[in-house]
């Protein structure tokens, strides 16, 4: 049993899209098993599979991010793709970061807008022309 519902796991996390997360419950509600099972799989992720899958993209239902060994480098994967988390690992303006399912047309409509083009300069100095 765990093998296919691992495979259709690393699917179903191939399509969460940069910038937006999914909840281990969702993921849970999508593949019909129960959510500790999917936290358990998160969780023996090998390296390989974590180089494969945006397996950060992943967080609690409330929006905390895990808890494991690689909890700093969920927290900066996520910040670099411009989800805001706070210090204590919480995804802020959840409503606007999580999908709301994993069909085409509830991906498309979550479709994080383009980041803003900020210059090359450091905050606070002028660009010049």
């Amino acid at each position: 049993m765990v093998l296919p519902v691992k495979a259709e796991l690393l699917k179903l996390l191939r399509k969460i899209p940069l910038g937006l997360v999914a909840s281990s419950d969702r993921l849970a509600s999508e593949l019909g098993v129960p959510a500790p099972l999917v936290v358990t799989l998160m969780g023996q992720l090998s390296e390989d599979e974590r180089d494969l899958v945006p397996w950060h993209r992943v967080v609690a239902k409330g929006g905390a991010i895990g808890r494991g060994p690689h909890r700093d480098q969920q927290f900066a994967r996520l910040v670099r793709e411009g989800v805001t988390v706070s210090p204590a690992g919480i995804v802020q303006d959840l409503e606007r970061h999580m999908i709301s399912g994993f069909d085409d047309e509830s991906l498309l409509a979550k479709a994080p807008e383009e980041p803003s083009k900020m210059g090359g300069r450091s905050r606070g100095m002028k660009d010049r022309p």
